[in-house]
């Protein structure tokens, strides 16, 4: 062999492994999308992270990186800041991060913002006072109609915004109806006339909200912010000064421009200028009211952000779940509500550790001369761009501490292939040993259950020992319940918390040295779940989550605002109750969605024959095996019920006669004055006459009725030279003995011949 082929096949020897070590190296790195993101504060903070830029800029380089285009698809963490994020959120895999929540635009749009709050005001008027009387257009535009006289003018102000709006575009106030244009998807409020002014100039709070999951929910409240103030003076708004856009909005993005606009030079100037510091804006409010009414309108600040993220938590979990968990398999969904949205498990792999999503929102708040906080609207795409050292200082402790927590591994993507893998290995060859324990399972919980209850039954009450059988038979699936509740009617009457699994459940009841299914925990499905009404509520979720303590120590700048810490719940005067809020707003969903699913159960024949009972909407393992389905046929071990016999349709009565003799004559059914009745009514109308009138009624409906068919028919044909049968057109007498003479007045419309009848 040559010199030359000897250094070439070396060199080649040598590139390949340099590429196998630069693929090994990449493993080890998070990838970072940033292809829409649009701020370069963001871009620093994962770079200095140790995240690797894909499609994004560098901060050494002029060009932009741009990389394979598969890379873009394989990145563990993304970041966008523009509004089309449903497109990306339908492309991400389990094992991958997002700074956003699917279904959060629910509040982020102005109009569905108020209607999630007002459907929450109707049951919680004094908790759901924190914004302004809000009209949706041209949806309330009625309403709204009546709030002005009959010349379109009002003595109040209304501020009008665009439905999707930002930056204050196309906002106004106004006084004259006719200003508004009935077909513009706009929002109409109150106008806050007496806001809390500083040096004269109306200003608004924005508070930065981070929340980190949604099951169960968790939600933080930056301790700093920005205050944005007005760069003219306010006057109480008159037809004089409503068209003033700086005095009466505080978007920065419109006092900006204005030449009064003062800048803030220097970070130590966090007094002076027309954005400042909300921590600044605190011990000024401290200092001029007291630190007492203060620290009261902070913690009011938070509790309306937190009663803001639950009017849409249903929508929020719901969506959560549909989108991240398509191909898991998971137990059957329960209906939610404000007890199993704690307690529920994740279903996530046990690879992926956290939330996949995480997302930082910026909240408007206006405060008024009573010190009432008004909500204004919600940013899920906050402006993350820095025009001063304070907008540095601010924005860049929220998306570094934000960052932090992100649960995100290089190793996440082949962590999760690996798993999915040797699920499906064991799907293929061990499918039938993993029933085969849970049945297995369930049994020997059903049998451990029984016998605790002979024993309490004999010693507390043995004449109801032969009533076992049918109490098992009735609880079934719920062994658990009936056993807590013949211990709180014959042992102890405190309240016991229930076990959520089998291990708490042998330790509870058993004992620990009771033998286990070996294989039962390899399993994804438990061997049993409470019902929701079956759970006893539990303490707050900083007990039982373990991610809380984690971000607690993270986040150095931020405020647990829910779940409420203990210590903020002791040293508060005042705490909503938002359990209550929990379980008001799951039990309006569950409605809501029944609604919604209603015409898809009245289609099926078991719900028609017994509505009262709606089957199940999941199979459950042991109906399957026993061949029972939850729609259709009922079954029962293979052979078919028969099924229940319907009851015939009774008589027409009186009213309905008349309706359609009205019907027949082209009049509509209810009974007006220019519909005259041909029927006679009274007690001295023969029942037989009746009777007849109304099986010749019937004969006209029916004929109608094949007539009108006979006529569809004939158009869907291609060859429409055949003749459609004509109508017949019957006319009956005003006179009671019509009724009585068994010949009709019949005219045939087609000829205008005239039958044989002829009466005196």
């Amino acid at each position: 062999i040559s010199f030359t082929s000897k250094h070439g096949a070396l060199t080649a020897l040598l590139e390949m492994r340099h590429r196998r070590r630069r693929r090994r190296g990449r493993r080890d790195e998070i990838l970072f999308c940033a292809t829409d993101c649009k701020y370069e504060c963001i871009i620093e903070t994962a770079q200095h992270l140790g995240w690797r830029i894909v499609s994004g800029r560098e901060k050494d380089q002029k060009k932009s990186v741009t990389p394979e285009n598969s890379e873009t698809e394989i990145c563990n963490v993304y970041w966008i800041d523009i509004s089309n994020i449903a497109e990306r959120m339908s492309k991400l895999r389990p094992w991958q991060r997002i700074n956003h929540f699917p279904g959060m635009s629910n509040i982020a749009r102005k109009n569905r913002l108020a209607q999630n709050l007002e459907k929450m005001r109707r049951g919680f008027q004094k908790e759901y006072n924190f914004y302004p009387r809000t009209w949706v257009l041209p949806l309330e535009l009625a309403d709204f109609r009546a709030q002005f006289d009959s010349n379109g003018r009002s003595s109040q102000f209304y501020i009008i915004k665009p439905d999707s709006g930002c930056q204050g575009r196309g906002i106004f106030l106004t006084q004259n109806f006719d200003s508004i244009s009935p077909l513009e998807q706009v929002v109409a409020q109150h106008y806050i006339r007496k806001p809390f002014l500083i040096d004269g100039f109306k200003f608004d709070l924005r508070l930065y909200v981070l929340v980190t999951s949604c099951k169960p929910l968790r939600v933080y409240l930056f301790r700093d912010g920005l205050v944005r103030l007005c760069t003219q003076k306010y006057l109480k708004p008159n037809p004089g000064n409503v068209a003033m856009r700086c005095m009466h909005l505080t978007n920065y993005a419109i006092n900006r421009h204005s030449e009064n606009f003062q800048g803030n030079e220097t970070l130590g100037a966090c007094d002076i200028g027309s954005k400042r510091s909300l921590r600044w804006f605190m011990d000024f409010l401290a200092n001029e009211k007291g630190q007492r009414r203060s620290d009261a309108l902070w913690s009011r600040m938070g509790a309306m952000v937190v009663k803001v993220i639950l009017s849409i938590l249903p929508t929020l979990v719901r969506e959560y779940e549909s989108t991240f968990n398509k191909g898991i398999r998971s137990e059957p969904k329960q209906t939610y509500n404000s007890t199993s949205c704690e307690n529920q498990l994740d279903h996530h792999p046990q690879t992926i550790e956290g939330s996949q999503c995480f997302e930082v929102l910026g909240v408007d708040v206006i405060i008024d001369q009573a010190l009432k906080p008004w909500l204004v609207e919600v940013n899920h795409l906050p402006s993350f761009a820095t025009d001063s050292p304070l907008d540095s200082d601010i924005k860049a402790r929220v998306i570094e501490q934000t960052m932090s927590i992100v649960r995100a591994k290089a190793s996440d993507r082949y962590t999760y292939e690996r798993e999915e893998r040797s699920k499906a290995e064991a799907r293929l060859y061990s499918n039938q040993f993993a029933t085969n324990n849970l049945i297995l399972a369930q049994e020997t919980q059903a049998s451990k259950v029984a016998c605790r209850i002979e024993v309490i039954l004999e010693r507390h009450a043995p004449e109801k020992l032969g009533k076992i059988n049918a109490l098992l038979r009735k609880y079934t699936g719920r062994e658990v319940k009936l056993l807590h509740l013949i211990e709180q009617k014959y042992l102890e009457k405190k309240t016991r918390q229930l076990p959520t699994n089998l291990q708490e459940f042998q330790q509870h009841y058993v004992g620990s040295e009771e033998h286990t299914s070996p294989n039962l925990t390899g399993t994804n499905k438990q061997p049993f779940e409470l019902s929701n009404e079956d759970k006893l509520p539990v303490a707050s979720c900083s007990e039982t989550d373990s991610g809380v303590e984690l971000e607690d120590r993270l986040l150095v700048d931020f405020e647990r605002i829910y779940p409420v810490p203990l210590a903020a719940r002791m040293h508060s005067d005042h705490t909503p109750n938002y359990r209550a809020l929990k379980k008001f707003v799951f039990e309006q969903d569950e409605k809501r969605m029944r609604r919604m699913s209603c015409p898809l159960r009245q289609t099926r024949r078991s719900t028609l024959d017994s509505p009262a009972a709606l089957p199940p909407l999941h199979r459950d393992l042991k109906d399957a095996i026993e061949q029972k389905v939850p729609w259709g046929e009922p079954r029962c071990n293979g052979v078919e019920k028969s099924p229940i016999p319907r009851k015939p349709l009774p008589m027409p009565g009186e009213k309905q006669l008349l309706a359609a003799d009205r019907l027949t004559r082209g009049f509509s059914s209810r009974q007006q004055v220019s519909a005259p009745c041909s029927l006679v009514t009274g007690d001295h109308t023969d029942l037989k006459a009746t009777q007849d009138y109304a099986q010749r009624v019937a004969s006209t409906v029916a004929h109608a009725k094949k007539w009108r068919r006979r006529m569809d028919d004939s158009r869907k044909r291609q060859n429409c030279q055949q003749v459609a049968l004509q109508p017949r057109t019957f006319v009956f007498a005003h006179t009671s003995d019509t009724l009585r003479d068994p010949h009709l007045h019949i005219t045939n419309s087609g000829t205008g011949l005239k039958d044989t009848a002829t009466h005196k």
